[in-house]
């Protein structure tokens, strides 16, 4: 189809980036051109395995000599903004940004803005909602299988907005992305030889616990860190409804998503060596859970980057766009401000800084 030629694409970041080379460079909508690291050997490393046939240590040389259409960023987080900022000065088309997107709302507000502005497309890799569990456990729920929604219930490890954004998002998700109404939420931070407080060039918390009301009437609970069920896998939701339950038993479980609806099944949730989770029995034991069939479809990343290339190309919507991510990272301040403040946060909120680092500051635990 006319204007469909292979993107120009470059990938920063390549240690998190490494998987985004990987599919660009097997991609046909994309020409992988170069990748970039302040460290030369994990360039080098990944060079090798894509077949990228430049490298540079230099983010800004790169986009100066490269010219890419597209820009992966994969940094740590705090500095996703700025790299964003320099790609859009620099003409690229594209840009699919880590998540978060952000360390705070009025960098997260500016990188939507300029895209808009200039007609760049911009996706935050939120990738869990193009995977096959979670595009099948949208479609249960709106299809009524567990009657009407109440609420979702999360749980991951990791701090709230390195890790905790997933959880945020796949809710958004299964929402049908409803805006959310008010967030309470506590934290805690407790320093010790083994957590410094920092990740990813920002500060943490140790754990943190989070309620979400949203438009539609649904709650979201998400537990994260030390705050978090122990026995729960990484990215553990649960969807409770007026008829049954959803339960995505995080993402490494073959199968990990399971209805119970009241009609039985033979797997019954069990303590395993891998957390709890549910089990098939053996013989004519009935249990309460059965598996979910899940449609059958190309690996969540891949779709990530075919949709982009068809967002640049046609102008098409993608259900990672910025604006999505945004109201995410809205969420996740919210969450940082209430516990800052101690009280429930309506939204829109408008404070443009990290509540966290407003709140060490307070504290006197940051200059």
């Amino acid at each position: 189809m006319l204007g469909e030629r292979a993107l120009r694409a470059a990938v920063v970041g390549c240690r998190m980036g490494a998987i985004h080379a990987q599919i660009l460079a097997q991609l046909a909508e994309f020409d992988l051109v170069s990748v970039c690291d302040l460290d030369e050997p994990t360039a080098q490393k990944v060079a090798s395995e894509t077949g990228a046939p430049r490298i540079y240590t230099d983010y800004a040389r790169m986009l100066e000599q490269e010219r890419p259409e597209v820009v992966t960023i994969a940094t740590p987080t705090a500095l996703h903004a700025a790299m964003t900022f320099q790609a859009i000065e620099a003409g690229v088309r594209g840009i699919c940004c880590e998540k978060p997107m952000a360390t705070n709302l009025a960098d997260g507000r500016e990188m939507v803005e300029l895209c808009r502005k200039k007609g760049i497309a911009l996706v935050v890799n939120h990738q869990r909602r193009m995977g096959a569990d979670l595009v099948a456990m949208r479609e249960a729920i709106e299809q009524g299988e567990i009657g009407e929604l109440l609420a979702i219930r999360a749980h991951c490890a990791g701090d709230l907005l390195s890790d905790g954004t997933h959880a945020v998002d796949s809710a958004l998700w299964l929402l049908g992305d409803s805006e959310a109404e008010w967030v309470v939420a506590q934290i805690h931070r407790q320093l010790s030889p083994s957590f410094s407080g920092f990740r990813y060039g920002h500060p943490v918390e140790s754990g943190a616990m989070v309620l979400v009301r949203f438009t539609n009437g649904v709650r979201l609970e998400l537990f994260t860190g030390d705050f978090r069920d122990p026995l729960r896998a990484y990215q553990d939701y649960e969807a409770f409804g007026t008829k049954g339950r959803l339960w995505r038993v995080g993402d490494k479980a073959q199968p990990n998503l399971f209805i119970a609806d009241g009609t039985g099944g033979d797997w019954v949730a069990q303590r395993t060596p891998d957390g709890l989770r549910p089990v098939q029995q053996e013989g004519k034991r009935r249990g309460e859970w059965r598996p979910v069939p899940l449609p059958m479809m190309e690996a969540a990343m891949v779709r990530v980057y075919r949709q982009l290339a068809r967002m640049i190309w046609h102008g098409e919507d993608h259900p990672l766009a910025g604006e999505k991510g945004l109201r995410g990272l809205e969420i996740l301040m919210a969450a940082y401000e209430s516990a800052r403040c101690r009280r429930k946060i309506s939204l829109p909120i408008t404070q443009d800084a990290f509540p966290l680092e407003l709140m060490l500051r307070e504290q006197g635990e940051l200059p």
